[in-house]
C-alpha cells in the first residue's frame, strides 16, 4: 500500500491585524473582553482580509507547491474545505481562476462542508485515502474562510472562546514527496449543545467528546499519548483546550498554544497553519530528540460546534520517493 505524506503546509493571513479588545462586540461587553484578552484566555491580535477568499487560497497554494517542487499540472484533485465561498455560479467562476492562477491545469476541485472547523481535517484523510489506495497521486488539500461569510460577520464564536480570523492554507498529501506519513484519522459528531444545557453539562460533553475522537484514533493507529511530540490544534481559548486535552494526555508543551494569541482562530486553517510554523521553527532551530531525529507523532486536531477531527502524521519525514518505489 501506498504510503501517503503530507507535505509542504502553508498558509497566508488577512492582510490586516488589529488588537481583539478593539473588536466592538468585546467593547461593549467589557467582562467578556477581559476574560477572552486574559493570560489564561490568551487572545491579543486577529487578522481580517478584504480581498475574496480565493486570493488567501491562491497564496497559499503557490507557496505549498513551490516548497514541495510538485509542479501544478501534476496535481490531480484539489479538495476545498470553506463556508467562504460565493453561492451558485459565481463559486465556480472563483475557484476555476484560483486553478488558473496557481497552474492547477489538471486538477478536478471539490468543496466538503457541514463540519466546520474540522471539514479541513476530513478533508486531508479523504486525501490521504486517494492517495493510499492509488487514485490520486497528488492531492492539494486548501482551506480558508473569512469572518463575513463564515461566521456571519460574528468574531466572538465557539460559545464565545475563540475569535475569529481570517486565513487559508494549503497542503499537498502525495504518493512521491516528501513530507510526513499520514498514519490515521478519526472523527467524532455530538449533539450541538447551547440549547438549555448549563456550562457543566456542556463541559462534560465537550470532555467527553475528545476522550471518544481519542479512543477512535489510537484504535485505527495504536500509538500512546507520549509517544506524541506534539497536538496541533484550533485556536480556542488556552484554558479551554488545556481542559479539554490534558484530560486525554496531552497536556503542558505538548499543546501548542503559541499562534492563540498571534493570529487567534483561524477557523479550519489553524492545526495546519500550526503545523507549517512548528515546522519552519524546527528547521531554523534544527531540533532533533534525544535519538537524533524528531520521532514519534504529531496530532493535527480540528473543532468545529459539533464536530472533532483528528489527524495522526509521523513527525518523522520521509524522503522524496521515486515512481518505481512505490
Amino acid at each position: 500500500m501506498i504510503t501517503a505524506r503530507l507535505c509542504a503546509p502553508a498558509y497566508e493571513l488577512g492582510e490586516y491585524a488589529a488588537p481583539v479588545a478593539e473588536l466592538p462586540e468585546l467593547q461593549a461587553d467589557p467582562r467578556t473582553a477581559a476574560e477572552l484578552t486574559s493570560p489564561a484566555a490568551g487572545f491579543d491580535t486577529y487578522r481580517w482580509s478584504d480581498a475574496p477568499v480565493t486570493e488567501l487560497m491562491a497564496a497559499a497554494v503557490q507557496r505549498t507547491l513551490g516548497e514541495a517542487g510538485v509542479p501544478g499540472d501534476e496535481v490531480d484533485l484539489v479538495l476545498l474545505a470553506t463556508d467562504s465561498l460565493p453561492g451558485g455560479r459565481a463559486g465556480h467562476r472563483d475557484v476555476a481562476e484560483l486553478l488558473a492562477e496557481t497552474g492547477l491545469t489538471r486538477a478536478t476541485a471539490s468543496t466538503l462542508g457541514l463540519m466546520d472547523c474540522a471539514t479541513a481535517m476530513a478533508a486531508l484523510a479523504t486525501a490521504a485515502s486517494l492517495v493510499r489506495d492509488g487514485s490520486a497521486r497528488h492531492v492539494l488539500v486548501v482551506s480558508g474562510d473569512l469572518a463575513d461569510h463564515a461566521t456571519g460577520g460574528e468574531r466572538v464564536v465557539a460559545g464565545g472562546v475563540a475569535i475569529a480570523s481570517d486565513a487559508a492554507a494549503a497542503a499537498l498529501v502525495s504518493a512521491t514527496a516528501a513530507g510526513l506519513p499520514v498514519l490515521g484519522m478519526a472523527h467524532h459528531t455530538s449533539p450541538v449543545t447551547g440549547t438549555g444545557a448549563g456550562a457543566r453539562q456542556e463541559l462534560a460533553a465537550k470532555v467527553t467528546a475528545h476522550r471518544e475522537l481519542f479512543a477512535r484514533l489510537a484504535a485505527h493507529h495504536p500509538h500512546r499519548p507520549e509517544d506524541v511530540r506534539a497536538v496541533l490544534p484550533s485556536n480556542f481559548a488556552r484554558m479551554v483546550l488545556e481542559i479539554y486535552l490534558s484530560d486525554v494526555g496531552y497536556g503542558g508543551d505538548k499543546l501548542a498554544l503559541g499562534d492563540v494569541g498571534r493570529i487567534a482562530h483561524c477557523l479550519g486553517s489553524d492545526p495546519l497553519i500550526n503545523l507549517a510554523d512548528r515546522l519552519a521553527e524546527t528547521r531554523t532551530a534544527g531540533t532533533r530528540t534525544a535519538h537524533g531525529a524528531d520521532d514519534g507523532h504529531l496530532v493535527l486536531l480540528g473543532a468545529g460546534v459539533a464536530h472533532l477531527a483528528a489527524v495522526l502524521l509521523g513527525a518523522q519525514p520521509l524522503p522524496h520517493a521515486s515512481e518505481g518505489a512505490l
